[in-house]
């Protein structure tokens, strides 16, 4: 049978050798679980696409979360404050004007430097004030030595008519000796003098004392017109002194001087330009007289009073203040609010330096608020975009605000503690009611 080859196997039985050689091989059933290994697959991605289907049908607009600001609603107590921007002032300013005319030679401050009163500011020059000046000394020194001259001739001729009264009195005293003499031999009955004599001699008396009483007089008329002439001289020479000091206040104020001590606010020269008497040259401020002066919108400046208490941020350091003054003007839509300082102020504070503001109007307690959305307004409604829970998806509400204050607001209806909505500028996505953020 070994020896047999295929052709000889074939011819003894052709039916045995199909058995032998074809050998029929039944084919296995394959599990359905791995026939169909893609169905559970399939099944959880029709549901997935359901799902995100359902969650985000009539989201038609995709915002980034880095561009948005959300916060969350918080209860407590809230603080309503008004927000105002402006500079710190000087109670106590002084404007520093020219007293004469001249042109700028010298600048020797500019604003911000700290001066004393009498430092020199500014320094002018007036040729034609200084060759006044010199014709206003020869004046004065002229008119100086006509009066001294003048002084010295009518003490001259007061010493002599006090001379002439002197010997008048002389001639007088003489001659009364001799009527004394001859009164007294007459009296002892001696014939000596003749009666002639005698009354020639009482009428010398009588002449030499009239002149003596008419010298005295002179003397005394000549002093009384020597004053009112010395008087008369001595107020023209003042005239002429105070012309002259006149001139030199003019040629001083030259010198533009600090009168207070300060900080320069304001120095708008050049060097050559030419200034007017009266023309205002620089402006000094106190720095230990200041206050807090801000804008505050027209609509928040009715509640705020007089006597309210405010944070002055002067970005380095926070200053407690109470308001001081309510300016009554409305200019561009804002008002005036002066702010007193209070406590020791810091050493970065000085005139001009800008300053954000925040005034206490109300204390609302025990509610719910949330950081002020752009463009909400107290007492007002409004739509707000709250998030869901996961925080992708954002649909907008309507909410019920009460007080406001410069960072937050009150919420009354619409919102819960813990919501969180998007606070910032809904501008780029508003005409829509939901948004997706990722």
């Amino acid at each position: 049978m070994n020896n047999l080859n295929i052709n000889e196997l074939e011819k003894w039985h052709d039916c045995c050798y199909r058995n032998c050689v074809d050998i029929v091989k039944t084919p296995k059933q394959i599990p359905l679980y791995r026939r169909y290994w893609y169905a559970p697959l399939l099944v959880t991605v029709v549901i997935a696409t359901t799902l995100i289907a359902s969650k985000y049908r009539n989201v038609s607009y995709l915002a980034s979360s880095d561009s948005l600001l959300i916060d969350a609603v918080v209860a407590g107590d809230l603080s309503v404050s008004v927000r105002g921007y402006g500079q710190l002032a000087s109670r106590d300013v002084h404007w520093i004007g020219a007293e004469t005319r001249g042109r700028v030679s010298r600048i020797l401050t500019k604003p911000g430097d700290q001066v004393t009163a009498g430092d020199v500011l500014v320094e002018l020059v007036n040729p034609q004030l200084l060759q006044d000046l010199k014709d206003a000394e020869l004046e004065f020194a002229a008119r100086k030595a006509d009066v001294r001259a003048s002084q010295v001739a009518r003490e001259t001729q007061q010493l002599d008519l006090k001379t002439e009264a002197a010997n008048a009195e002389i001639d007088h005293q003489t001659a009364k000796m001799d009527l004394d003499a001859k009164t007294d031999l007459m009296s002892k009955g001696m014939q000596i003098i003749s009666r002639l004599d005698y009354e020639s001699t009482q009428l010398s008396v009588q002449k030499f004392k009239q002149r003596w009483e008419m010298q005295l007089q002179r003397v005394v008329q000549s002093r009384e017109a020597m004053l009112a002439t010395q008087e008369a001289e001595q107020a023209r020479l003042s005239q002429t002194e105070n012309e002259l000091q006149k001139v030199l206040d003019q040629v001083d104020n030259l010198k533009v001087r600090a009168r207070v001590e300060g900080i320069v606010q304001e120095m708008n020269l050049e060097l050559g330009q030419q200034i007017s008497r009266g023309e205002n040259i620089t402006r000094i401020a106190r720095p230990d007289q200041l206050v807090a002066e801000v804008q505050i919108q027209e609509l928040q400046v009715n509640d705020i009073q007089i006597g309210m208490l405010a944070k002055v941020d002067t970005r380095t350091s926070e200053i407690d203040g109470v308001v001081s003054r309510i300016d009554p003007t409305v200019i561009d839509g804002s008002v005036l609010v002066e702010i007193e300082l209070l406590g020791v102020l810091p050493q970065e504070v000085r005139p001009d330096l800008n300053i954000e503001a925040n005034i206490n109007v109300a204390h609302v307690a025990d509610t719910i608020s949330v950081r002020r959305p752009v463009f909400a307004r107290p007492n007002t409604t409004a739509t707000v975009y709250r998030l869901n829970e996961s925080g992708d998806i954002a649909e907008r509400i309507s909410v019920r605000y009460g007080e406001a204050s410069t960072n937050f607001i009150e919420v009354l209806e619409g919102l819960g503690v813990g919501d969180r909505i998007i606070v910032s500028d809904p501008d780029s996505f508003n005409t829509h009611d939901r948004i997706f953020i990722r």
